[in-house]
């Protein structure tokens, strides 16, 4: 009998794990080795961060600068009771005395992240820390005719502990670390930033530039992430193996199994947080039929696009006309028309007014050299602009890695892009636009893009209404709500957005908040005061903000990590929220028998280990589909019904390979073969064919 949608549980791991604080064994816990060294706070907290990592960066060694008892300092743990603490010595080159550390209840956080740094998955990527202790994994590397690179992450966790004292939160995040190659001539000893070199053992590790030591290899330097932005990483890439490798879960997967593996060594009974999921009623589920679609955002202005592009290959009406095609498949009354072309350095004397909306096309990457984004500066404070890049090569890969540029650094440290000699970077033509990959990633901007700008307009445009813009939000975003995040309250008046500096450090803001809050019968102080009482974790709000020593800094850190919601029929609800630290990655089990799967499609197979079971098998596969949820009544009815005709199918594809003497064949291609483009019609008539030879 088929299960009901409501007892069907699907279980979904995440990064962020959890253990119990009265579960530890605290004689596996005292077997870490641990030294405490004292930093006096007569260095600021980077000249220390420099000191140490120079000092341990190129040596393995597990560190944490962290405060405890009030005590600013370094812990560093060893291998075995026989090692020695490392040496280390403050600015002036006086070396600070460490002391055996012996575990401790209250040392959890300093344990457990220590123990993060010993995961072994990072070995045979790197032997070095990242700055602060911190493991880098490496996670991508290329190499092109003219430049080279190394992608990576530098990983970290945090831990909260929640009011019940019982249980704490681990909270696994990462960092990108883009390292590039060294110009040893001109760049070697000028670099105060970590190099990095690979081993005799092919490993890359910590390098310290000195005039007495020569590299044995190619070094690489950290450059800056936003002047060097890379492609997102898929949260779950299955088109392929190669995909599948280069996506989040499978590159965290491993580092939280060790995480866990060796935690236990130590005592800490670490776990996945994991949720629990049902399918949604049938009724709710979104479906992807012109009649089921519904906008989310509506922009009930005609946008005017601007085409600032270097290439003139394509001409801009051409692509004004692709984005509109593309934008009226779940944008039906999305309107767009072209300006006439500018001079770049007439852009500043462009006439715009706030109700406009500006949409500019760019075929450039960031960061590369005579970039046109900057030129638009003066037009986003008077209208809605946005900027969309239109360039085939950033779309449907990577310029660098496709050597079409090449990384050039600059006296300053920074790093610019630069078109390589020949290059097609800017030679792109429609043929590059009419690809598949290129328009399903067009397709994705556009709508981020119209969403965008859509916001930017509500926000500047006096005359905008919520219930115009946001139809399906208007009976939420009302006078009854008001939010508290990233440093500003939000509230709405006159079906207007309201948005005003939240920082109870200035006076005027305090004002002006208070008076929005008036008619929710509370005030700044009343909410501070609320958020002590209400605070979920056994930690205080000011430990969040230990090694900043300005107060002002402390306070604005603080409340831009702080998302109080108001509702004037609801209590208030107070989230402590940081995008960068406690956005979990999804996990998803059976990873390797994905990759498997994925493996033997790429893989060429005799024709008859692609033949289908007999059909009474197949059956009872659809069945135990339809049992598990996977597959509805009505999807099990039509595809038992179709069930004969596509298994002939599939055997005349195969036959047509084997009259054409292919004997072995991949998944994809017999596949392609299986479902050929056309009507239902055509295919019957394609199967007839074979069928009669």
């Amino acid at each position: 009998m088929a299960k009901r949608n409501d007892e069907i549980i699907r279980s979904l791991p995440l990064s962020h794990m959890i253990y119990r604080d009265n579960e530890i064994d605290r004689e596996k816990a005292e077997k870490l080795v641990v030294y405490h060294y004292p930093l006096s706070k007569n260095y600021r907290w980077k000249e220390w961060q420099t000191q140490i990592d120079d000092e341990l960066g190129r040596r393995y060694y597990p560190y944490l600068m962290k405060s405890h008892k009030d005590q600013f300092g370094l812990y560093v743990a060893l291998d075995s009771e026989q090692d020695n603490p490392p040496i280390i010595k403050n600015g002036d080159g006086i070396i600070v005395e460490p002391t055996r550390v012996h575990y401790e209840a209250m040392l959890n956080p300093v344990w457990i992240r220590l123990i993060m740094r010993k995961v072994s998955a990072f070995g045979s990527h790197c032997k070095g820390s990242h700055t602060l202790g911190c493991p880098l994994l490496q996670t991508d590397v290329w190499k092109s005719k003219n430049s080279c690179g190394i992608n990576a992450i530098s990983l970290d966790c945090r831990t909260q502990q929640r009011s019940d004292k019982n249980i704490t939160e681990v909270i696994l995040f990462h960092k990108n670390v883009p390292l590039r190659p060294v110009d040893i001539k001109n760049e070697l000893f000028n670099i105060h930033q970590p190099l990095w070199i690979y081993d005799k053992n092919n490993v890359l590790v910590r390098w310290k530039a000195e005039k007495t030591t020569k590299p044995i290899s190619q070094i690489y330097r950290e450059v800056a992430k936003n002047k060097d932005k890379r492609k997102l990483r898929p949260f779950l890439d299955l088109s392929s193996s190669t995909s599948l490798k280069n996506s989040w879960p499978w590159i965290l997967q491993p580092v939280q199994n060790e995480f866990i593996e060796q935690a236990r060594k130590f005592g800490f009974g670490l776990s996945r947080v994991v949720l629990k999921l049902r399918p949604l009623p049938l009724k709710t589920k979104f479906k992807a039929t012109d009649k089921a679609k519904f906008p989310s955002v509506q922009l009930d202005k005609e946008i005017k696009v601007l085409d600032l592009r270097l290439s003139k290959n394509v001409s801009p009406q051409y692509i004004v006309n692709n984005i509109q095609s593309l934008l009226n498949e779940k944008y039906p009354d999305a309107r767009m028309s072209l300006l006439p072309d500018i001079e770049p350095d007439q852009i500043v004397n462009m006439e715009i007014d706030r109700s406009q909306c500006l949409l500019v096309l760019l075929d450039q990457t960031p960061g590369i050299i005579d970039d046109r984004y900057p030129l638009t500066q003066t037009l986003r404070t008077k209208a809605a602009c946005q900027h969309i890049n239109v360039n085939p090569f950033d779309l449907t890969g990577d310029p660098i890695q496709d050597n079409l540029l090449i990384e050039q650094s600059t006296p300053d440290g920074d790093t610019r892009l630069i078109p390589v000699t020949d290059s097609r970077y800017y030679d792109y033509n429609i043929s590059d636009f009419e690809k598949k990959s290129f328009q399903e990633s067009l397709a994705r901007n556009v709508e981020i893009v119209y969403k965008e700008l859509a916001l930017k307009h509500l926000l500047l445009c006096n005359e905008t209404k919520i219930s115009v813009t946001l139809p399906q939000q208007k009976d939420l975003l009302t006078n009854n709500l008001a939010v508290i995040t990233n440093g500003c309250l939000f509230t709405v008046k006159q079906d207007r957005p309201i948005i005003l500096p939240f920082h109870p450090a200035m006076p005027d803001a305090i004002s002006a908040c208070d008076d929005i809050l008036r008619s929710f019968d509370t005030s700044v102080t009343a909410l501070l005061t609320l958020l002590n009482e209400k605070w979920p974790y056994h930690y205080r709000p000011q430990d969040i903000t230990q090694g900043i020593w300005n107060e002002a800094e402390k306070l604005t850190r603080f409340i831009n990590r702080l998302t109080v919601i108001i509702h004037k029929t609801e209590e208030v609800t107070i989230v402590l929220q940081d995008p960068q630290y406690g956005s979990p990655h999804m996990l998803p089990e059976k990873l390797n028998d994905l990759m498997t799967i994925l493996d033997s499609q790429r893989q060429q197979l005799p024709l008859n280990q692609w033949l289908l079971p007999e059909i009474g098998e197949l059956t009872f596969h659809i069945d135990q589909l339809t049992e598990e949820g996977e597959l509805s009544d009505t999807n099990k009815n039509t595809l038992l019904r179709e069930l004969e005709f596509l298994s002939d199918l599939w055997q005349c594809a195969l036959r047509k390979y084997y009259s054409d003497n292919e004997l072995n064949v991949t998944y994809d291609t017999l596949k392609n073969m299986f479902f050929p483009n056309g009507l239902r019609r055509r295919i019957r008539l394609w199967l007839e064919l074979f069928k009669n030879q």
